[in-house]
């Protein structure tokens, strides 16, 4: 089956800000749920990072390109510490945003060496596929190790949906790697690119079910003592 990039990215697009829509619903009824506010901002933060690159006046510029992954890259790494903060019963959001401005910076170093490396037009693509999936897999453990704090059944299909997420990405990034240090031939990462794109999708609709499941879970038990109690 071919799939057609353009078409993909359409659907992504869609896929991604109707569950961002989901997502803030789900939370406005559901404020203690664990993940559902970063999980927003991050797929909003796509959105927008998706509008800057549509809007851009030149192909030329790596301007746009690098804002708007480091726009993705800041949300991912947010949705990742504010697991991990959850974990560890820590409400501190100045840090939080402050450590997800600092791994976008270290996306933006990479690239400055792969630039000057030699990697050409994926200088930005390999770091940033990269950095999304290893967030992608850091999500995936968080969500396993909040099960010992909740025992939340629903946690497993939400990081099981993370670790696709995250295969799927740090799958293009080595495609792109070994296409660029002349291991796997040119066109390598352009014949790919579509089932990792659409894994990418798939995967992103499976994790926000899955935290939708966790938020109706939690809300449940809590219903439930509170009937035990009366």
């Amino acid at each position: 089956m071919e799939l057609n990039v353009k078409t993909l990215y359409l659907i992504g697009g869609i896929v991604t800000l109707a569950s961002a829509g989901a997502t803030l619903l789900t939370w406005y009824h559901h404020r203690k749920a664990p993940g559902l506010r970063a999980w927003a901002a991050a797929l909003l933060l796509t959105v927008v990072g998706a509008l800057i690159l549509r809007v851009r006046t030149s192909h030329a510029d790596p301007a746009p390109v690098l804002a708007a992954d480091m726009l993705v890259v800041a949300g991912f790494a947010a949705m990742w510490l504010s697991l991990r903060f959850a974990n560890r019963d820590r409400r501190d959001m100045v840090r939080l945003i402050a450590f997800a401005v600092g791994i976008s910076a270290a996306f933006l170093a990479l690239f400055v060496v792969l630039r000057a490396l030699g990697a050409g037009l994926q200088a930005a693509s390999v770091p940033f596929s990269l950095f999304l999936g290893l967030l992608g897999l850091a999500c995936a453990w968080e969500i396993r190790q909040g099960r010992r704090k909740d025992d939340l059944r629903s946690r497993l299909p939400a990081a099981l949906a993370f670790v696709g997420l995250g295969i799927a990405r740090v799958a293009r990034a080595a495609v792109l790697g070994f296409e660029v240090a002349h291991i796997l031939p040119p066109g390598a990462a352009a014949a790919t690119h579509p089932y990792t794109l659409y894994a990418t999708i798939v995967f992103t609709v499976v994790v926000t079910y899955g935290l939708v499941m966790m938020a109706n879970e939690q809300a449940g038990r809590r219903e439930a003592l509170l009937f035990a109690e009366r």
